[in-house]
């Protein structure tokens, strides 16, 4: 083990001492069962089912009841900060696009077709290659696997931050119902339907629907039919169909699609820039949230649609070798409508007014993954190979609503949304991208038998990327503009694990990841930038002690970032921006800790941890020439999640639990526009649950559910524009509801 892994496995468990001393424990699994411990979690990072704590990857998993307690039904849910590695925001005032980082490595900007996110997004093994549409409602999900830092070698491009897998409950061949039905404040409703048909002639089908509907939570003054700020209309539904070919030969096919019809956010107006003399009579900075906006705008609905096939097939050729194929293609229509209610105009008498910002993105991709999953005497191996295909085009049109009258008390609709230009020269712009990525990718773990204990892993990912693509439009004529990106490259990985005991085991890990380069669509000249690239340390220690009542999972990692992709804004034309590779290496360093403790039976007490240090990295400004400091958006020093679960003794009726949850984070910068801190954020939420309340046949559930229960607020994200004002977003209220769930 070399000096650096040394150092970082001495820290790592200083630090687990420190964050065990320092805060109170929670709980990620149960303990309603007859034994006291924490549980096996059974993880699939590394390509093969495998216990949590023998995986030697910093990660956490979230089983469908931990999901559950903490109110997550989609990736937006994930914003309170629930799981502290995961930093998610939405984009500006996109509904379901959402910028998703880890480690400090948060993209602001990665909703256009052109760029690539930092954490990649996979659901049942497919990736998503867009942002857009992950705000989108899942459907049944068995659990959700947090990697965190780079997955270069087994999950492949863009995965430099770390890897979200969801993965989703399959057919089992038994029928089953299982439906819950829930209201809540702000008329919220919601629906789940998952239905299992019994297996017939080798078929398994499973059938599963939601629903999720919210008024507003920003009333719109304009009155009559008009909606609100913050409305929430998601729906979707998936089958599934598992045949068993064979003994050892199964087939999964499975179709989804999700629909999403949301309002946009309200945006508050937090400073300005601005003279009193230009500002409208009806504007006053705001100070905190509200319940209804400052001045009557239309409001409209952002219609989003996602769907896809995929087909799996698993081929048990021994008990050494398992071959899996999974094929899958997906489409996304997204299409954004959002309003500005006057923060991102310049003010004055009969001046526009009210900015409408109108952006679709439509992709289709195609993916191909073929693994070799094998055990053979001391190797366990995983070879695969990967295609991945992607079309994808975007267009934007900004609009006004109308124009302040001459006394700025008011404001003059238009019939119809006008051009900004008044011209007819649309859209403003508009791209086409077209991407292929093939790669091949082998992992291997070797753990000899004269050594027990002693794990080698060593693995390496062949990355072939071509990307090109051209500005169709820029203010409604073709500029002539076109980009190439091509990249060939080996990212490779080693780990050195070694087990002191059957409970407690550390590894030190090398690896490397990238983040792929393209061109910028909000550029007037189609800047170009390279791939990033990522290399890190990582050293861990699981450990499951006192008779498997206290797990503490703790890992150090120290990365260096090169070619920087840095976005600069365009004081003068706010709708262009330019990237460009940062010269300056930036490393990034923290630590991450998972603790779980069971001290009685049906108490489990949990705390999860993340320490960041992304220091700023000094970059010239291409506009201004000056040098400025860039800071990981969205990524505060320290983040935590608490919580205490309690199941009481079983009463004659039914079972009774409890579950109380603590989500904090410090301040961060919000994003490149702004360099005041985001305010820190304590969320502090509830579930109590009386289940297996006996039906004849069923069973019945009933639950007590509250989000941000003291109403606590915060910004989420803030917008500058130079010279006018800073947009800001805040963080949901309190929000609370009644469900009731019913299993035949």
């Amino acid at each position: 083990m070399s000096n650096g892994g040394l150092h970082l496995l001495r820290i790592a468990l200083a630090a687990s001492a420190a964050t065990w001393l320092a805060t109170p424990a929670a709980a990620q699994e149960s303990t309603g069962d007859e034994t006291i411990g924490v549980t096996d979690i059974v993880v699939t990072a590394q390509k093969r089912e495998e216990n949590l704590q023998d995986t030697p990857i910093s990660m956490v998993a979230l089983s469908s009841e931990t999901l559950e307690e903490k109110g997550i039904g989609s990736l937006s849910d994930l914003f309170t900060g629930a799981v502290p590695s995961i930093r998610i925001a939405p984009f500006v005032g996109r509904v379901s696009a959402v910028s998703i980082g880890m480690r400090g490595l948060v993209p602001v900007d990665a909703t256009q077709v052109s760029r690539d996110p930092t954490v990649g997004i996979y659901i049942d093994s497919v990736y998503l290659g867009r942002v857009s549409g992950l705000g989108m409602e899942l459907a049944d999900i068995e659990r959700i696997e947090v990697l965190r830092g780079p997955q270069g070698t087994l999950f492949g491009r863009n995965t430099i931050g770390g890897a979200i897998s969801v993965v989703s409950k399959r057919p089992t061949g038994e029928a089953s119902v299982d439906v819950k039905a829930g209201i809540g404040n702000y008329r919220g409703r919601s629906l789940a339907a998952h239905v299992n048909l019994p297996e017939a002639a080798g078929l398994s089908v499973k059938v599963d629907g939601v629903f999720e509907g919210r008024d507003g939570l920003v009333k719109n003054p304009l009155g009559g039919d008009a909606l609100d700020y913050g409305e929430i209309k998601r729906y979707g539904f998936k089958i599934s169909v598992l045949g068993r070919l064979a003994e050892n030969l199964s087939l999964l096919y499975a179709y989804d699609l999700s629909r999403d019809k949301s309002t946009g956010y309200y945006h508050y107006i937090t400073a300005s820039d601005q003279s009193p003399a230009v500002t409208p009579s009806f504007i006053t900075l705001d100070t905190g949230r509200v319940r209804t906006g400052r001045f009557g705008f239309p409001v409209f609905r952002n219609p989003q649609e996602a769907k896809g096939h995929s087909i799996t097939a698993e081929w048990d050729v021994s008990d050494a070798l398992t071959i899996r194929s999974i094929s899958a293609w997906r489409n996304l229509d997204s299409t954004q409508l959002d309003t500005d209610e006057g923060s991102n105009t310049t003010w004055g008498p009969n001046r526009r007014f009210g900015r409408l910002s109108y952006a679709n993105v439509k992709q289709s991709q195609f993916s191909q993954e073929v693994q070799l999953v094998g055990d053979v005497g001391e190797l366990k191996f995983v070879l695969g190979a990967y295609y991945f295909k992607e079309k994808g085009q975007d267009e934007a049109i900004v609009y006004s609503l109308g124009t302040l009258n001459s006394t700025l008390t008011g404001v003059n609709f238009f019939p119809e949304p006008s051009p900004d230009d008044g011209a007819s020269r649309l859209p403003d712009r508009a791209a086409l991208v077209d991407v292929k990525s093939k790669a091949l990718f082998g992992q291997a773990t070797w753990s000899p038998e004269a050594l027990r204990g002693l794990h080698i892993t060593a693995g390496a990912r062949y990355t072939d990327d071509h990307k090109d693509g051209r500005l169709l439009f820029i203010a409604g004529v073709d500029p002539n503009l076109t980009f190439v990106f091509d990249s060939s490259r080996i990212d490779p990985m080693a780990t050195i694990a070694y087990d002191f005991s059957e409970d407690i085991n550390a590894y030190v890990k090398w690896s490397r990841a990238y983040r792929a380069g393209g061109a910028n669509t909000r550029s007037v000249i189609l800047r170009t930038f390279g791939e990033e690239e990522l290399t890190a340390w990582e050293a861990g220690m699981k450990a499951d002690l006192f008779d498997r009542r206290l797990r503490v999972n703790v890992a150090a990692y120290m990365s260096r970032l090169s070619n920087q992709q840095v976005d600069f804004l365009n004081p003068a034309f706010i709708s262009n921006t330019e990237t460009v590779n940062a010269p300056e290496k930036r490393k990034i360093k923290g630590v991450e800790a998972d603790i779980t403790l069971v001290p009685v039976r049906g108490l489990s007490l949990s705390a999860n941890y993340v320490y960041t240090d992304a220091p700023p990295t000094p970059v010239r400004n291409i506009f201004t020439g000056e040098i400025e400091q860039t800071s990981s958006a969205f990524t505060p020093k320290h983040a935590a999640s608490l919580s205490a679960d309690y199941v009481f003794p079983a009463f004659s009726f039914g079972q009774l639990r409890a579950y109380v949850g603590l989500d904090t984070a410090g301040n961060y910068i919000p994003n490149g526009t702004v360099d005041v801190k985001a305010d820190k954020a304590l969320l502090l939420n509830g579930r109590l649950t009386l289940g297996d309340i006996d039906l004849g046949g069923g069973t019945l559930e009933v639950a007590l559910w509250g989000k941000n229960l003291t109403n606590a607020t915060y910004n989420l994200f803030d917008f500058r524009i130079p010279r006018r004002t800073t947009a800001t977003l805040y963080n949901e209220p309190r929000t609370y509801g009644l469900e009731a769930r019913v299993r035949f």
